[in-house]
Protein backbone atom coordinates (compact mmCIF):
# COMPACT_ATOMS: atom_id res chain seq x y z
CA UNK A 1 0.00 0.00 0.00
CA UNK A 2 1.30 3.22 -0.70
CA UNK A 3 1.84 6.00 1.82
CA UNK A 4 0.45 9.37 1.68
CA UNK A 5 3.65 10.48 0.53
CA UNK A 6 3.81 8.23 -2.48
CA UNK A 7 0.10 8.49 -3.20
CA UNK A 8 0.67 12.63 -3.79
CA UNK A 9 4.00 11.59 -5.58
CA UNK A 10 1.67 9.18 -8.06
CA UNK A 11 -1.27 11.84 -8.37
CA UNK A 12 0.45 13.03 -11.93
CA UNK A 13 -1.61 12.49 -14.92
CA UNK A 14 -1.22 9.60 -17.22
CA UNK A 15 -1.54 11.23 -20.08
CA UNK A 16 1.11 13.48 -21.41
CA UNK A 17 1.93 15.99 -24.81
CA UNK A 18 5.16 17.54 -24.82
CA UNK A 19 4.22 20.17 -27.60
CA UNK A 20 7.06 22.86 -28.58
CA UNK A 21 6.56 23.36 -31.84
CA UNK A 22 4.28 26.70 -31.27
CA UNK A 23 7.09 28.22 -29.77
CA UNK A 24 9.56 26.81 -31.74
CA UNK A 25 7.30 28.46 -34.74
CA UNK A 26 7.15 31.73 -33.46
CA UNK A 27 10.68 32.31 -33.23
CA UNK A 28 11.27 31.17 -36.22
CA UNK A 29 8.75 33.11 -38.25
CA UNK A 30 6.50 35.45 -36.17
CA UNK A 31 4.08 36.39 -39.10
CA UNK A 32 3.24 32.94 -40.03
CA UNK A 33 1.15 30.08 -38.55
CA UNK A 34 2.71 27.28 -36.53
CA UNK A 35 2.04 24.86 -40.04
CA UNK A 36 3.33 27.45 -42.24
CA UNK A 37 6.72 28.01 -39.76
CA UNK A 38 6.99 23.93 -39.87
CA UNK A 39 5.49 22.57 -42.99
CA UNK A 40 4.14 19.19 -43.48
CA UNK A 41 3.32 18.84 -39.26
CA UNK A 42 1.24 16.00 -38.59
CA UNK A 43 0.40 13.52 -35.98
CA UNK A 44 1.10 9.51 -35.87
CA UNK A 45 0.04 7.22 -32.89
CA UNK A 46 1.09 3.69 -31.91
CA UNK A 47 -0.96 1.62 -30.11
CA UNK A 48 0.26 -1.93 -27.61
CA UNK A 49 -1.89 -4.15 -27.21
CA UNK A 50 -4.64 -4.36 -24.37
CA UNK A 51 -3.86 -6.89 -22.17
CA UNK A 52 -2.92 -7.69 -18.40
CA UNK A 53 0.73 -8.04 -18.55
CA UNK A 54 3.11 -6.39 -16.76
CA UNK A 55 5.34 -4.72 -19.46
CA UNK A 56 3.72 -2.57 -22.37
CA UNK A 57 6.15 -0.89 -25.22
CA UNK A 58 4.90 0.85 -28.18
CA UNK A 59 7.05 3.23 -31.18
CA UNK A 60 5.37 5.54 -32.91
CA UNK A 61 7.29 6.58 -36.30
CA UNK A 62 7.14 9.31 -38.45
CA UNK A 63 6.18 9.16 -42.40
CA UNK A 64 8.84 8.70 -44.56
CA UNK A 65 11.09 11.91 -45.16
CA UNK A 66 9.32 13.58 -42.00
CA UNK A 67 11.39 13.60 -38.66
CA UNK A 68 10.16 13.54 -34.95
CA UNK A 69 9.58 17.52 -33.61
CA UNK A 70 7.30 16.29 -30.78
CA UNK A 71 6.11 14.04 -28.40
CA UNK A 72 3.01 12.50 -26.40
CA UNK A 73 1.88 9.15 -24.71
CA UNK A 74 -1.06 7.93 -22.89
CA UNK A 75 -1.84 5.18 -20.78
CA UNK A 76 -5.32 3.28 -21.32
CA UNK A 77 -7.27 1.28 -19.08
CA UNK A 78 -4.78 0.99 -16.17
CA UNK A 79 -6.64 3.47 -13.50
CA UNK A 80 -3.30 5.02 -12.01
CA UNK A 81 -1.44 1.91 -11.86
CA UNK A 82 0.92 2.70 -14.97
CA UNK A 83 4.18 3.89 -14.74
CA UNK A 84 5.76 5.31 -18.15
CA UNK A 85 9.79 4.42 -17.74
CA UNK A 86 10.69 4.97 -21.23
CA UNK A 87 9.39 7.81 -23.57
CA UNK A 88 12.52 8.01 -25.78
CA UNK A 89 13.28 9.54 -29.08
CA UNK A 90 15.50 7.93 -31.35
CA UNK A 91 18.38 10.09 -32.85
CA UNK A 92 21.29 11.56 -31.46
CA UNK A 93 23.76 14.54 -32.21
CA UNK A 94 24.16 13.85 -35.37
CA UNK A 95 20.65 12.32 -36.35
CA UNK A 96 17.39 13.74 -36.80
CA UNK A 97 14.85 11.98 -34.75
CA UNK A 98 12.09 10.00 -36.45
CA UNK A 99 10.24 8.11 -34.00
CA UNK A 100 9.35 7.86 -30.33
CA UNK A 101 9.09 4.89 -27.76
CA UNK A 102 6.71 4.51 -24.88
CA UNK A 103 7.29 2.11 -22.54
CA UNK A 104 5.31 1.57 -18.91
CA UNK A 105 4.87 -1.16 -16.28
CA UNK A 106 2.39 -1.64 -13.58
CA UNK A 107 3.58 0.00 -10.15
CA UNK A 108 1.34 -2.63 -8.56
CA UNK A 109 -0.16 -5.95 -10.06
CA UNK A 110 -3.29 -5.61 -11.49
CA UNK A 111 -5.41 -8.01 -13.63
CA UNK A 112 -7.03 -5.14 -15.26
CA UNK A 113 -6.09 -5.03 -19.24
CA UNK A 114 -4.22 -1.78 -20.15
CA UNK A 115 -2.46 -0.77 -23.13
CA UNK A 116 0.24 2.31 -24.00
CA UNK A 117 -0.15 4.74 -26.67
CA UNK A 118 2.78 7.00 -28.07
CA UNK A 119 2.38 9.74 -30.52
CA UNK A 120 4.74 11.54 -32.23
CA UNK A 121 4.57 14.93 -34.00
CA UNK A 122 6.48 15.17 -37.33
CA UNK A 123 6.82 17.61 -40.03
CA UNK A 124 9.11 18.33 -42.96
CA UNK A 125 12.98 18.03 -42.29
CA UNK A 126 13.75 20.95 -39.79
CA UNK A 127 17.20 22.87 -40.49
CA UNK A 128 19.50 21.33 -37.58
CA UNK A 129 17.08 19.12 -35.93
CA UNK A 130 19.17 16.75 -33.24
CA UNK A 131 18.60 14.70 -29.97
CA UNK A 132 20.51 15.74 -26.99
CA UNK A 133 20.98 13.52 -24.06
CA UNK A 134 21.89 13.58 -20.53
CA UNK A 135 22.07 10.42 -18.39
CA UNK A 136 22.10 10.90 -14.45
CA UNK A 137 24.23 9.21 -11.99
CA UNK A 138 23.21 5.60 -10.81
CA UNK A 139 22.81 5.32 -7.34
CA UNK A 140 20.38 3.97 -4.84
CA UNK A 141 18.99 7.87 -3.79
CA UNK A 142 15.27 8.45 -4.14
CA UNK A 143 15.53 11.36 -6.10
CA UNK A 144 17.17 12.67 -8.92
CA UNK A 145 17.03 15.07 -11.31
CA UNK A 146 18.94 15.85 -14.68
CA UNK A 147 19.33 18.11 -17.87
CA UNK A 148 19.22 17.67 -21.44
CA UNK A 149 20.29 20.93 -23.10
CA UNK A 150 20.42 21.40 -26.64
CA UNK A 151 23.67 22.72 -28.50
CA UNK A 152 24.56 26.53 -28.69
CA UNK A 153 22.45 28.08 -31.48
CA UNK A 154 19.32 25.43 -31.22
CA UNK A 155 16.07 25.49 -29.66
CA UNK A 156 14.03 23.03 -28.04
CA UNK A 157 10.99 21.21 -30.12
CA UNK A 158 10.39 18.13 -27.99
CA UNK A 159 11.64 15.99 -25.12
CA UNK A 160 11.41 12.71 -23.64
CA UNK A 161 12.99 11.08 -20.40
CA UNK A 162 14.46 7.34 -19.90
CA UNK A 163 14.12 5.60 -16.13
CA UNK A 164 17.18 2.89 -16.08
CA UNK A 165 17.21 0.04 -13.48
CA UNK A 166 14.09 0.85 -11.45
CA UNK A 167 11.45 -1.49 -13.23
CA UNK A 168 8.05 -0.10 -11.94
CA UNK A 169 9.30 1.57 -9.06
CA UNK A 170 10.47 5.24 -10.48
CA UNK A 171 7.62 8.08 -10.97
CA UNK A 172 8.67 11.07 -13.23
CA UNK A 173 7.53 13.96 -11.14
CA UNK A 174 8.90 16.95 -13.12
CA UNK A 175 9.25 17.16 -17.04
CA UNK A 176 10.01 20.61 -18.17
CA UNK A 177 11.30 22.36 -20.58
CA UNK A 178 12.61 25.94 -19.85
CA UNK A 179 12.22 29.35 -21.31
CA UNK A 180 9.41 31.71 -21.45
CA UNK A 181 6.59 33.70 -23.18
CA UNK A 182 9.28 35.85 -24.47
CA UNK A 183 12.62 33.32 -24.23
CA UNK A 184 12.80 30.43 -26.83
CA UNK A 185 13.44 26.85 -24.71
CA UNK A 186 16.59 25.72 -24.95
CA UNK A 187 16.20 22.44 -22.38
CA UNK A 188 13.88 19.85 -20.56
CA UNK A 189 14.54 18.97 -17.22
CA UNK A 190 13.75 15.30 -15.95
CA UNK A 191 13.22 14.60 -12.36
CA UNK A 192 12.29 11.07 -10.29
CA UNK A 193 11.65 9.60 -7.00
CA UNK A 194 10.95 6.17 -6.24
CA UNK A 195 6.92 5.30 -5.75
CA UNK A 196 8.26 2.32 -2.85
CA UNK A 197 11.57 1.96 -1.19
CA UNK A 198 13.99 0.54 -3.51
CA UNK A 199 17.45 -0.75 -2.68
CA UNK A 200 18.86 -1.28 -6.12
CA UNK A 201 21.22 1.53 -8.19
CA UNK A 202 18.87 3.30 -11.05
CA UNK A 203 19.20 6.52 -12.96
CA UNK A 204 17.25 8.77 -15.15
CA UNK A 205 18.04 10.16 -19.00
CA UNK A 206 16.56 13.67 -20.10
CA UNK A 207 16.38 13.84 -23.75
CA UNK A 208 15.93 16.87 -25.73
CA UNK A 209 14.76 17.32 -29.46
CA UNK A 210 16.35 20.48 -30.84
CA UNK A 211 16.33 22.55 -33.93
CA UNK A 212 18.28 25.62 -35.43
CA UNK A 213 17.20 28.99 -33.76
Amino acid sequence: MRTQKQARRFGARASVLVLGLVAAGAVIAPASSASAAVPGLVRVTATSVSDSADFHSTTATCPAGKVLTGTGYELNGVTGEGVVDDFRPNGGVAAAPTAVTVGAYESDATALNWSATAYAICANPLPGLVRASTVGASNSLDFRSVVANCPVGKVLTGAGYELNGVTGEGIVDDFRPNGGPATAPTSAASGAYEEDVFAGNWSDTAYAICATA
